[in-house]
């Protein structure tokens, strides 16, 4: 069995032909080649970094930390272009407009904010509130169409799911208006313990009913899928579906009962994440690696990356 390949930093962005990912860890962000499987470029920047986004011509790499703050970089040269404390709340990743132009940023708070590359400024486009508060914001990088899930108040209970599609042709804040797609009269999909944007379908985990929600682009409920058998000592944590909905990736966190165990015992104590089959929900291949935070999957769901506190992994499955 191949040895996964281990690259520094926390996994937060892979670009649209699959030829690069990012990944950050505290002040330092790395962009590595997934072909040649080596990092390709390393500088220091803000401090709590927590997002990445690389230009489609892969001359540009912006980033944003937990303060909400925008840094833009040239990579070829290595320079620090500018920084922007754009509206100064933690959000989202980030992304570049087609054209490489332009950066659309997205905050906790609903906001959707445009940065001119050029200017080096930025701009609100968006910052409506239909309902009490933004539960979620999300770039898909399938449909080109941001998500954003409004919740009636604090907790799991009923919202909205509303969208708008944002390219450098409709760049203006009457053109950013968002429409409600989906109305959710018992309770918002839930994108803490997973919320998956697929090719075809958006996948979310219904942790009460311990059931994952297929749904079309929409969030129109098409079915449920039961979870898989485990031996895990505890209940799933959070899911990911691969984006051509070949897998399925659940992370079950430490195997033991956090409420019973020391913290001076958690470091001795294995996790567990599994890969299964999404078709036939047979484990693929098992992980022990502590505190999963992000996964994907390239090159047809063959490919897979997982992000975790203690570096970013990459793999592939075998046959």
């Amino acid at each position: 069995m191949t040895k996964d390949k281990k690259f520094p930093g926390d996994f937060v962005f892979i670009n649209d032909d699959e030829s690069l990912f990012a990944s950050v860890s505290r002040n330092t962000v790395y962009v590595h080649s997934i072909e040649a499987r080596k990092t390709v470029f390393k500088t220091k920047s803000l401090s709590n970094l927590d997002c990445a986004a690389i230009s489609p011509d892969k001359n540009l790499l912006a980033v944003k930390n937990t303060s909400g703050t925008l840094a833009l970089y040239d990579m070829k040269s290595g320079e620090e272009l500018c920084r922007d404390d754009m509206e100064k709340t933690e959000g989202e990743p980030m992304f570049f407009t087609s054209d490489g132009k332009h950066i659309i940023d997205l905050d906790w708070s609903g906001r959707t904010m445009l940065f001119d590359c050029g200017t080096k400024s930025h701009t609100v486009l968006d910052n409506t509130r239909p309902l009490f508060r933004c539960d979620f914001i999300h770039y898909d990088r399938f449909t080109k169409k941001i998500y954003r899930f409004m919740a009636n108040g604090f907790g799991y209970g009923p919202g909205i799911v509303q969208t708008t599609r944002i390219d450098e042709n409709h760049l203006s804040p009457e053109q950013v208006a968002y429409k409600t797609v989906q109305d959710f009269k018992k309770e918002l999909p839930d994108h803490i313990h997973g919320l998956s944007f697929c090719k075809e379908h958006n996948f979310w985990y219904d942790f009460r009913e311990e059931k994952i929600i297929r749904c079309d682009k929409n969030f129109k409920k098409l079915g449920s899928i039961n979870l898989p058998e485990t031996n895990s000592v505890t209940k799933a944590s959070k899911i990911w579906v691969s984006p051509n909905e070949k897998y399925l990736f659940i992370d079950y966190g430490k195997q033991c009962d956090i409420e019973k165990t020391r913290v001076s015992e958690m470091k001795l104590i294995p996790s567990l994440s599994v890969l299964y089959d999404m078709k036939t929900l047979r484990p693929v291949k098992d992980f022990s690696y502590d505190y999963v935070s992000n996964f994907t999957m390239y090159g047809n769901d063959r490919h897979y990356i997982i992000g975790t506190w203690g570096g970013t992994f990459v793999g592939e499955i075998e046959t």
